[in-house]
């Protein structure tokens, strides 16, 4: 027996937002061998966010998430790639 999975809302959305954003918190304070797992799932969980709003027409969300894709990606590459601590 599979179960259909929920239709995608502003909140799933949202949810994805949030646990992206905890796993980009979480970097600064993690050893360096867990720097880019940490950095992969926020990426991950941006990237789900992105499907929802996408799905949902939300183009000023999407561009949004986007842009903080973007960003991470920035700060990862110029603050913890090959920071052997």
């Amino acid at each position: 027996m599979t179960t259909e999975p929920s239709p995608p809302t502003r909140d799933l959305m949202q949810d994805y937002e949030q646990k992206a954003e905890s796993a980009y918190a979480a970097m600064y304070n993690a050893p360096s061998w867990d720097e880019k797992d940490l950095k992969d799932d926020a990426l991950y969980y941006l990237a789900r966010a992105i499907d929802v709003a996408d799905a949902l027409s939300l183009s000023e969300d999407a561009a949004r998430l986007r842009a903080r894709v973007e960003n991470i990606v920035g700060v990862y590459n110029s603050q913890f790639r090959g920071n052997f601590r």
